[in-house]
């Protein structure tokens, strides 16, 4: 195996390592469960999975753009095509 081809899977393991660990966080600390949350607590914690739900959605609409202005582009260039015939 080479070397780089090691790096880039030891890599891929850490990633899932660190976003398991970081994600299972919460689940260990009873101030992130919203039936123990009061007031204050309440709203920091909608705060924060209304952040998380635009992080989603935001990385969701920046991917479908991009793929949406690649089609836009070649629908362009064939339009233009005709066009000029």
């Amino acid at each position: 195996m080479e070397p780089l081809l090691g790096a880039k899977i030891g890599c891929l393991f850490a990633l899932l390592a660190v976003t398991l660990v970081c994600g299972l966080i919460p689940i260990c600390f009873k101030w992130f469960q919203i039936e123990a949350a009061g007031g204050r607590h309440r709203r920091v914690l909608g705060l924060l999975g209304c952040v998380s739900a635009g992080v989603f959605l935001g990385a969701g609409f920046m991917h479908m753009t991009a793929e949406a202005l690649e089609e836009i582009e070649s629908e362009i260039q064939k339009f233009t095509m005709l066009d000029s015939e």
